[in-house]
């Protein structure tokens, strides 16, 4: 009789901890929102102040492309964690690295302590507390042998 036939199939399912189902839904809904609120405001649709008009203006294709990439990071980095995977970590941190990389790249060069406001920056912390407490999870995550 061999290894194989003595594992059943329910002995190599891995159950999935319920805040990995609350992180992929949270990063999900997040970057959907965070889309759909870029749209609203360069269609128009939500009006702005005139810090705001002004830094949304200077916007390039490039500050455009590296948002959607550290998006497209989280994306797939809440797939990779609901899918139990050890790169989920590293895409986490990836985004938050390059987040923070951008927006201090933002502050220096495009004012955006004057655009985002008082509410704005109390959201932005409230985002990177999520990010690093994500990071460490994920961190836990690996050293419990949950993502491989």
């Amino acid at each position: 009789m061999n290894s194989e036939s003595t594992i059943s199939p329910k002995s190599t399912q891995r159950k999935r901890p319920k805040l990995v189902w609350v992180i992929t839904i949270f990063y999900f809904i997040s970057v959907g929102w965070t889309l759909f609120s870029f749209a609203s405001i360069y269609s128009g649709f939500i009006p702005v102040n005139e810090a705001q008009a002004i830094y949304f203006k200077s916007q390039t294709i490039i500050d455009i492309l590296f948002t959607i990439v550290i998006g497209l990071l989280n994306i797939v980095g809440a797939i990779f964690l609901f899918l139990l995977r050890r790169s989920a970590f590293y895409l986490f941190l990836s985004a938050f690295v390059f987040g923070l990389i951008l927006t201090v790249y933002h502050i220096i060069f495009k004012n955006w302590l004057a655009a985002i406001a008082g509410p704005g920056l109390i959201g932005a912390i409230i985002g990177w507390s999520i990010a690093i407490a994500t990071i460490l999870y994920a961190t836990k995550l690996i050293r419990a042998e949950i993502l491989n």
